[in-house]
């Protein structure tokens, strides 16, 4: 992110923030301003003098109060606007990469932008705020003797040097909190994810003691995070308290020598406090924006334009695959080896084996989930020529259905409204109709991922009438029907399998009445093969 950008999200609001910001700071400074005549007068006796100046002066810090509070309205508004716009950019970055660890998605969705704005985004309307205070006062003490302003200017050159020796030691620590928090999110996604299983052996202790452990690196990278800010603003506070001293035995030497007036003394040391206080706070703010520099640069990356391929159906195009030589080499020494394999356009075919035979797997490596460790997988075209395509654009259905938090007819038809009119169809041949018409809503029925409202094979009937719907040319489908009833099955394959699109199922336990209704059935077992 980056102030610019920010400006281009809405640039008539922004110019009317700052302009806002501007006004309200310099009525603060007049406020401070006429409390030399109010002083003056009271220093005579003339209260009503002194009363006229006072109502001013409380005039100028009400109109403050109200352009301030506006533009802080504004700005948090444009500030929610702009990161709206960055979490569309990075949603295109993960799904264009096929990045799908929550953690990774949640810390840079969630947790680093609340860490740039209060590191980057607040800082600078603050910083801003705090600029034009210190700029009006030493504008105003320029009025009263040009010794203040050097002395001043010398101060505030000072502090605002000292970042700079910070800056490197505070963005590290930022970014340290951000990676110690994407691994504590990872770590906690991993232990939630067992809590079922965890509760049913009561394993409360490893539960707790694993998520105390792994809140332990990021709590120490926090700690540390805020030590090196507080040095920071410790070392600027230093320099402000000894400038602050100084300004004000330099007002009351002028004083003394009669080239300042007695209104001025006070004011002054108002003066000066503003000065020194709002350099102190710039530098505070200025070390919170130089924090977030080694996160903001990850972010930045992250919003870069991605084009989203948009689907070519080259898998139209395949009219067989070809598996040679195909093996997967584990990390831990084990390994699968795959026979020669050819599934042909049209084609249906069951594949069977053992668990641990590599079913799944092979599927994976297809689909280029998995890289093969040795062998080729090739797409050919009719012509015998190689297909390069996205194989993203191939049918597959996973063991675990994946449904998303919308009616039941926009998860069949992935959200394209052109593919409604065919739903009723396709929830008949894959026997969803019935179930559909027990909910009081039908197809406007939520899935409620938290509350699980569908069944185990109400969910795969509900995927399989979504590859109907698409009728895509190849299909992959891996254990596509382990939660549903064997009629229901027979059912549901006597539709699929008389499509013109390929069909390559793994099942296991399948009666002889349904492999029969398959062309062939590839067997895996130790890297043997049976057609």
């Amino acid at each position: 992110m980056s102030i610019k950008q920010l400006f281009k999200s809405n640039k008539k609001q922004f110019i009317l923030i700052f302009l806002m910001v501007i006004i309200g700071m310099a009525s603060d400074s007049l406020s401070q301003y006429l409390m030399t005549p109010a002083y003056n007068h009271l220093r005579n006796m003339n209260l009503l003098g002194f009363i006229l100046f006072m109502c001013l002066a409380l005039g100028c810090d009400g109109v403050r109060i109200i352009l301030i509070s506006r533009s802080d309205y504004l700005y948090g508004k444009d500030v929610q606007n702009y990161l709206h716009q960055i979490r569309a950019r990075i949603s295109r970055y993960f799904f264009k990469n096929g990045i799908n660890q929550t953690a990774k998605v949640q810390n840079n969705m969630v947790a680093n932008l609340d860490q740039l704005t209060t590191k980057y985004l607040t800082p600078i309307k603050n910083g801003f705020m705090y600029f034009l205070a210190v700029v009006f006062s030493i504008g105003i003490l320029f009025s009263f003797n040009w010794i203040l302003v050097v002395v001043t200017v010398i101060l505030t050159i000072i502090s605002l040097l000292l970042p700079k020796a910070f800056e490197k030691l505070t963005s590290t620590a930022t970014v340290t909190v951000t990676k110690k928090n994407e691994k504590f999110l990872n770590i906690l996604d991993k232990w939630v994810k067992g809590l079922d299983e965890l509760r049913r052996y009561a394993s409360f202790d490893i539960f707790t003691s694993s998520i105390n452990n792994g809140a332990k690196e990021y709590k120490k990278a926090a700690i540390h995070q805020g030590a090196t800010i507080a040095i920071a603003d410790m070392a600027t506070a230093l320099v402000n308290i000894g400038g602050q001293m100084l300004l004000l035995g330099l007002c009351a030497y002028l004083y003394l020598q009669g080239r300042i007036a007695f209104g001025a003394v006070i004011t002054t040391g108002q003066f000066s406090s503003t000065i020194m206080n709002g350099v102190a706070a710039f530098v505070a703010q200025w070390n919170l924006i130089k924090s977030a520099k080694g996160l903001n640069e990850e972010i930045l990356e992250l919003e870069q334009q991605v084009e989203i391929p948009k689907d070519q159906h080259d898998d139209q195009k395949i009219a067989k695959i070809e598996i040679k030589d195909l093996t997967l080499q584990f990390k831990n020494g084990e390994k699968i080896s795959y026979p020669n394999l050819t599934f042909n356009k049209g084609e249906k075919i069951l594949i069977t084996g053992d668990s641990g035979s590599g079913k799944s797997t092979l599927f994976k490596l297809i689909l280029n989930k998995l890289t093969p460790s040795k062998g080729t997988i090739r797409f050919i075209d009719q012509d015998g020529k190689e297909v390069y395509l996205n194989p993203d654009e191939i049918g597959y259905l996973a063991q675990d259905s994946t449904l998303f938090p919308d009616t039941l007819e926009n998860n069949i038809t992935m959200f394209n409204a052109e593919l409604n009119n065919q739903v009723k169809q396709a929830t008949k041949k894959v026997d969803l109709d019935k179930d559909i018409s027990n909910f009081p809503e039908g197809l406007a029925t939520q899935v409620d991922l938290d509350k699980n409202n569908l069944s185990g094979g109400q969910k795969q009937k509900l995927v399989l009438a979504r590859a109907l719907v698409h009728n895509s040319p190849w299909l992959f489908i891996d254990e596509g029907t382990s939660a549903i009833d064997s009629k229901s099955t027979k059912h549901i394959l006597q539709h699929l399998l008389t499509t013109d699109g390929s069909v390559i199922m793994i099942a296991h336990n399948f009666s002889n009445e349904l492999v029969s209704m398959f062309d062939r059935v590839v067997k895996l077992d130790d890297g043997g093969t049976n057609q």
